[in-house]
C-alpha cells in the first residue's frame, strides 16, 4: 500500500487522541483525486481504503462518495460503483457531476435488468436492477434519464404481469416535468392497459370497468395518431362489452333471489337504456354485443311494480 499523504496521517492520528473525531475536509481527498483523475485508480483506491464516509465533514461526503464510485467503476466493481453513486446521488450539494453519476447508475441498473451483469460470471439480479433504475426514476435529478429509468422499471413490470406497480411508473412519465421528451404516447396507452389487464371478468367490477374506459377514450381523444390507436380501440369496444356483461351479472343476481325491480334496473342498464333516471351508461353500452342479451333478459321480465 503506499503511503498516506502528510495531511491524511496527521488526521487520522488527530482523530485517534482526542476525544471527538475530527472530521476531515476536501483538503485530505485532494492526492486520491488527482491520481483517479490521471488514470491510477488502484493508486486512489490505497489512499482511501482506511476511510470511511463518515470520517468527512458533510460537504466533502458527496466528492468522497464520488471518488469512491469512480473508483470502483474503473476497477469492475459495480456493486460498489452502484452503492456509492447511489450515496452521491441522495446528498445535498453541487450538481456538478449529477449527470455522468446519473448516467452511470442508469447503465448498471439496465444492464442488471437485461442479466448482462452476474455475480461470479453466473447469477443474476435483476432485483438490484430494479431497485437501481426505481432510486433514479423518484431521486435523480436529470429529468431524461429520471424519465427513462422510470419507462424501463414500467415496462419490467408490465412484462412481469406487475400491473399495480407498472401503473405508478406510466403515470409518473406523464407528469408535466417528462413533457416533451417523447414517452406521452406510450406511457398513456400502457397506463391505460394496465387498467383493462387488471379487470377480472368472472369477477366483475363496474366501476373499475368505467375507469377503464375513460383512460382507453383519453389515450384515443389525446392521440388521434397514436402509436396504439387501433389497440386501444379494439380494448374499447372489449371493456365497453365488460360493462354490459357487469350489469347482466348482476341483474341475473337479482333475478335469481326474487327482486325483480332490481333485474329489470341492471337490464336497462346493461342494454343502454334509461332506469331509474340513470342515463350514466347508456352511451359506453348501447351496440355491444351483450346489450343485446341484457335486451332480451329485460323483455322476459314482467312489467315493474308500481312505483318503481
Amino acid at each position: 500500500m503506499k503511503t498516506l499523504p502528510t495531511s491524511l496521517l496527521i488526521a487520522a492520528l488527530a482523530c485517534s487522541c482526542a476525544s471527538g473525531p475530527k472530521q476531515l475536509s476536501i483538503h485530505d481527498i485532494a492526492a486520491a483525486q488527482e491520481l483517479a483523475d490521471q488514470g491510477d485508480f488502484d493508486g486512489a483506491d490505497d489512499l482511501l481504503s482506511d476511510f470511511k464516509v463518515e470520517d468527512f465533514d458533510l460537504p466533502t461526503q458527496r466528492d468522497f462518495n464520488l471518488l469512491r464510485a469512480r473508483i470502483a467503476d474503473a476497477e469492475g466493481d459495480w456493486s460498489s460503483a452502484i452503492r456509492y453513486y447511489e450515496a452521491y446521488m441522495t446528498q445535498i450539494g453541487p450538481a456538478d457531476n449529477a449527470r455522468a453519476a446519473e448516467q452511470s447508475l442508469l447503465d448498471y441498473g439496465s444492464q442488471l435488468l437485461d442479466g448482462d451483469l452476474r455475480f461470479m460470471w453466473i447469477f443474476t439480479d435483476r432485483s438490484r436492477g430494479i431497485l437501481t433504475l426505481e432510486n433514479l426514476a423518484l431521486l435523480g435529478t436529470t429529468t431524461s434519464l429520471r424519465a427513462e429509468a422510470m419507462a424501463r422499471v414500467a415496462e419490467y413490470h408490465y412484462a412481469d404481469q406487475d400491473y399495480l406497480e407498472a401503473e405508478v411508473f406510466y403515470a409518473g412519465l406523464l407528469r408535466p416535468q417528462f413533457a416533451g421528451l417523447g414517452w406521452e404516447d406510450s406511457a398513456s396507452f400502457r397506463l391505460a392497459m394496465c387498467h383493462f389487464l387488471l379487470v377480472d371478468e368472472d369477477k366483475l367490477n363496474g366501476s373499475a370497468v368505467v375507469f377503464t374506459i375513460d383512460q382507453l377514450n383519453a389515450y384515443i381523444n389525446n392521440y388521434p395518431d397514436g402509436l396504439y390507436r387501433e389497440e386501444a380501440e379494439q380494448h374499447l369496444l372489449t371493456s365497453r362489452d365488460l360493462l354490459s356483461k357487469f350489469h347482466l351479472q348482476v341483474g341475473d343476481y337479482y333475478q335469481q333471489i326474487g327482486d325483480l325491480d332490481g333485474a329489470h334496473h341492471h337490464y336497462s342498464l346493461g342494454s343502454g337504456q334509461t332506469s331509474w333516471g340513470d342515463t350514466s351508461i347508456a352511451d359506453l353500452v348501447t351496440g355491444t354485443p351483450t346489450a343485446a342479451v341484457n335486451a332480451a333478459r329485460l323483455a322476459e321480465l314482467p312489467p315493474r311494480s308500481s312505483g318503481s
